[in-house]
């Protein structure tokens, strides 16, 4: 039931839009258009006005045909990086660039999806419970757009994030929370030439330091990374202090304070030992998650999953994503893959089965959750959301 040609012909639409974060709102125009020939009411909200973007969140809403549990499907509609110049290529039924710009796959193919989804209930008069629609901002820099959304403003059970770059039939049960790191280094300046003795190299401290720690991946879901370093005056002063930026992960609450607790343990022991001082400052950048196997919208997942003949894959995925933001807003959101690869490159692609398959997925939960009277909502395991 989902035309394929057509979610194409959307899909190559709308990366032709130019819309980084902060700057959605032609995309939004486009999307507001096509909600109102699909005769929907779509309203955008003022999430634009808390970041200094030029767009809102743009929200609507299909009436059920039949009683049953209300779902939304959500998507993002900006992009890493600027798709103004785009040239596809498609050979062998993939979708690609000339390799000068992004795709924009992500997430420009989960919102085709939805729409297609949206245009194929309303054509073949399929039945289906109420759907809501959240096409967000900003999620490349922060999910400033779903974090902006309140449990008040949907008034679905649970929810679908179309957001995973692995393959169809793939979702995400878990996902950590996030956690950057600003780490100031302050030694002792001194002529490097002529007193080295009397400085305190602020350089060699943060080297030290990030020598001994354990960088890269630490579980399924957690990970430590040094991401900047920036110090020093001039080539002959022992330089006094260097700045460092990074980010830590889990998608366990105790496990991320716990790398918190050792980035901080191991700068301040090799400052001291060195006869420096660091001051390390933690921001939250959003939630972890993780749900049980037979959550509602998981169990509707994997009946779509094999209803279009593909094996259901649970997956703990290092990545967040709007779906970190709008669980912990109290939102119960499942990200599914949709199958663009190498995202955030100029080498990203996206298979047109895949974009077909995915669709094929969304319609099929939709007329999955038509069929059932009652859903019990279930949140993430609260395991990973107390401190």
């Amino acid at each position: 039931m989902i035309d394929r040609d057509r979610l194409v012909q959307t899909f190559l639409m709308l990366g032709l839009i130019d819309g980084i974060h902060g700057q959605e709102l032609e995309v939004a125009r486009y999307l507001m258009a096509e909600l109102k020939a699909l005769g929907l009411e779509p309203r955008m909200d003022d999430a634009g006005s808390t970041f200094g973007g030029n767009s809102g969140n743009v929200l609507a809403r299909l009436d059920g045909n039949v009683s049953a549990p209300t779902i939304f499907l959500c998507a993002h509609m900006d992009t890493i990086q600027p798709t103004k110049h785009l040239i596809h290529r498609r050979e062998n039924g993939t979708i690609m660039s000339d390799g000068t710009t992004i795709l924009g796959g992500d997430d420009r193919a989960g919102v085709a999806v939805i729409l297609e989804i949206l245009r194929a209930l309303k054509e073949k008069n399929l039945e289906h419970g109420t759907v809501e629609v959240l096409f967000t901002v900003c999620e490349e820099a922060g999910m400033y757009g779903a974090k902006h959304i309140k449990r008040s403003d949907v008034q679905a059970d649970f929810g679908f994030v179309f957001d995973c770059q692995a393959s169809p039939g793939h979702y995400i049960v878990e996902a950590p929370g996030a956690v950057s790191f600003k780490a100031n280094v302050h030694g002792r300046a001194a002529h490097a030439a002529v007193s080295p003795e009397k400085g305190i190299h602020a350089i060699e401290i943060a080297s030290k330091a990030i020598a001994e720690l354990k960088l890269g991946r630490w579980d399924e879901t957690g990970m430590l990374n040094i991401g900047t370093i920036h110090g020093g005056k001039a080539i002959n002063v022992v330089p006094d202090v260097v700045e460092l930026t990074g980010e830590t992960r889990n998608a366990d609450k105790a496990r991320l304070k716990r790398q918190m607790d050792y980035i901080t343990s191991t700068f301040r022991k090799v400052a001291t030992e060195i006869g420096g001082l660091v001051e390390i400052q933690f921001t939250p950048k959003y939630e972890g998650y993780s749900f049980p196997q037979e959550n509602p919208m998981i169990i509707a997942a994997r009946h779509a999953i094999r209803s279009v003949g593909l094996t259901p894959v649970p997956l703990k995925y290092p990545g967040g994503s709007d779906a970190n933001a709008l669980n912990a807003n109290g939102i119960p959101t499942l990200n599914l893959g949709v199958g663009f690869k190498n995202a955030h490159s100029f080498q990203e692609c996206i298979a047109e089965q895949d974009l077909q398959l995915t669709a094929e997925i969304g319609l099929s939960i939709v007329q999955y959750v038509a069929g059932t009277s009652k859903v019990e909502t279930v949140m993430p395991d609260e395991m990973h959301r107390k401190s």
